[in-house]
């Protein structure tokens, strides 16, 4: 090739890559391969920045030179802050400040809302505690947002776009929660109830001739404890006819552990859904896939707490393709019940079953805490725990979602406070966002793959995998023992050979 030619073609590639460079300016493309689409922005966010009227500020107070996780964490976010500017022309703006450098940054942090966190660092091979910050506060006109701190692996898309929408939003919608017969308090609901404060302003209300349903598009019922007098019934009944729509979370049976006794439990509601099309019936479900109970257990001379699986608190992981579940792992529930439709002049929709091995156990029943559950066990799957009930032609009501455990989105106060499993809340407030017709937060809700379950298998694979694993390394070394003793004799053979000639 000669020089000329040679010259050419340099020339030729140098403006290519200045051509690519200049293209790259204006297009920016990037690839993500990630299960959770964690470096691609939603639908939602995208919608939700895109209709930013005044630039967000954002101030993120991250300390630096942590362990690895923690500093992966801070430059994850500040890649996702870049990302809001370039998606929203720059009106996401955001600064990032280390609140470690002095106790000025730090006192700003702190009465900005941002918590701090106690962990330990490596510095000089020694370890050292120190107060970490991971938090942020977002700004928009005259509103102002905190997100108190972010836990690693946590859904930041999801709390920066939520704390965006709350500020941007023009006005939120009422929500009906039904009270007046034992139900939970706001209070004891709080982690689903600022879940809701995003879109919706959720109001007490009761069903008594005087109250007004009107400005309510969908009702919350969640746990009626005590018997509902028949008015009530056909205040709501009222309701759905015209239109509205509830969100329900009943108890059909009663657990004591104290006792150690399930029984039916009656508030009248159960026959009041059974006229809308669903069944809830007076039994137990159990599931192979299940969360566990600690009991006390001999051990020798000592008592010791041990934690033994309990198939009366399933793990629910099997949804229908519908928008209320797509997206959502794993809904943890608490005696739960069985749901089957009643009237086929309405649709039933099943959104979350049990799982392959699963069954039912009809009230009243006894929990024996240190039974050995089997295969044998459980002889049912898709058992559903979650229903939509709409009518055939939309003019002729509302809809109503039913879930068979009224507990699993309540968290208690005080001594008897539970952290929820956070599909648990998605799956409760896509519901209500379902049935207000404002489902696009639903996907960013439940963007993060939070639980992988393992697949069940049945105690005869057990058997023959547990036989494989032990039997085929005992059968590969026997079978190089073979191969290697048969080479040796080949080899002395040879030599034999060899001498004899």
């Amino acid at each position: 090739m000669t020089k000329t030619k040679l010259k050419y073609i340099l020339i030729l590639l140098t403006g290519i890559i200045i051509l690519i460079n200049l293209i790259s300016t204006d297009f920016f493309v990037r690839l993500d391969f990630t299960e959770d689409q964690r470096y691609t922005l939603s639908q939602s966010t995208l919608d939700i920045i895109g209709d930013l009227q005044d630039p967000v500020t954002v101030k993120a107070y991250f300390s630096e030179d942590l362990q690895p996780r923690f500093d992966r964490m801070r430059q994850d976010f500040m890649n996702l802050l870049e990302e809001y500017a370039t998606r929203s022309d720059n009106k996401v703006v955001y600064t990032f400040i280390n609140p470690n450098e002095s106790d000025e940054l730090e006192n700003e942090a702190r009465q900005n809302g941002i918590q701090p966190l106690v962990i330990s660092s490596q510095e000089k091979n020694q370890s050292v505690q120190k107060r970490a910050y991971m938090g942020a506060v977002i700004n928009y006109g005259e509103a102002t947002e905190v997100i108190p701190f972010l836990e690693p692996g946590s859904q930041m898309e999801y709390a920066l776009t939520m704390a965006i929408k709350k500020m941007t939003i023009p006005e939120k919608q009422p929500v009906g929660v039904i009270t007046g017969h034992g139900e939970p308090t706001l209070e004891e609901m709080s982690e689903v109830t600022g879940a809701l404060q995003v879109l919706y302003t959720p109001e007490t209300i009761t069903l008594e001739d005087s109250v007004t349903l009107d400005k309510y598009k969908t009702l919350i019922w969640v746990r009626p404890a005590d018997t509902i007098p028949p008015a009530h019934f056909e205040k709501l009944n009222t309701f759905v006819e015209n239109g509205g729509n509830v969100v329900m979370a009943i108890n059909k049976v009663d657990a004591n552990f104290s006792t150690g006794m399930g029984r039916d439990l009656y508030t009248g509601i159960s026959d009041w859904l059974e006229k809308k099309g669903v069944k809830i019936n007076s039994d137990f479900l159990i599931d192979a896939n299940c969360g566990s109970v600690t009991i006390r257990q001999q051990q020798g001379p000592f008592m010791i707490n041990t934690p033994v699986s309990f198939p009366f608190l399933p793990v629910i992981s099997e949804f229908a393709d519908h928008p209320v579940v797509k997206g959502l792992s794993a809904v943890v529930l608490q005696f739960a019940s069985s749901l089957e439709p009643a009237d086929t002049t309405v649709n039933f929709v099943p959104l979350a079953f049990s799982g392959k091995q699963s069954d039912v156990r009809t009230a009243p029943a006894f929990f024996n805490f240190e039974k050995e559950w089997s295969e044998s066990d459980f002889s049912r799957s898709r058992i559903p725990v979650a229903a939509l009930v709409c009518p055939e032609n939309e003019n002729q009501g509302g809809n109503i979602i039913v879930f068979s455990d009224g507990d699993f989105v309540i968290n208690g106060t005080g001594q008897n406070a539970r952290q929820l499993q956070p599909d648990n809340i998605s799956l409760f407030v896509n519901s209500v966002d379902y049935l207000n017709d404002d489902t696009g937060l639903m996907q960013l809700r439940t963007k993060t793959v939070k639980h992988r379950p393992l697949d069940q298998i049945k105690e005869s694979k057990k058997a023959w995998l547990k036989t494989l694993n032990f039997g085929l390394p005992l059968l590969l070394v026997i079978i190089i023992g073979i191969v290697r003793y048969q080479q040796s004799i080949n080899i002395r053979n040879k030599r034999r050979e060899e001498s004899y000639a």
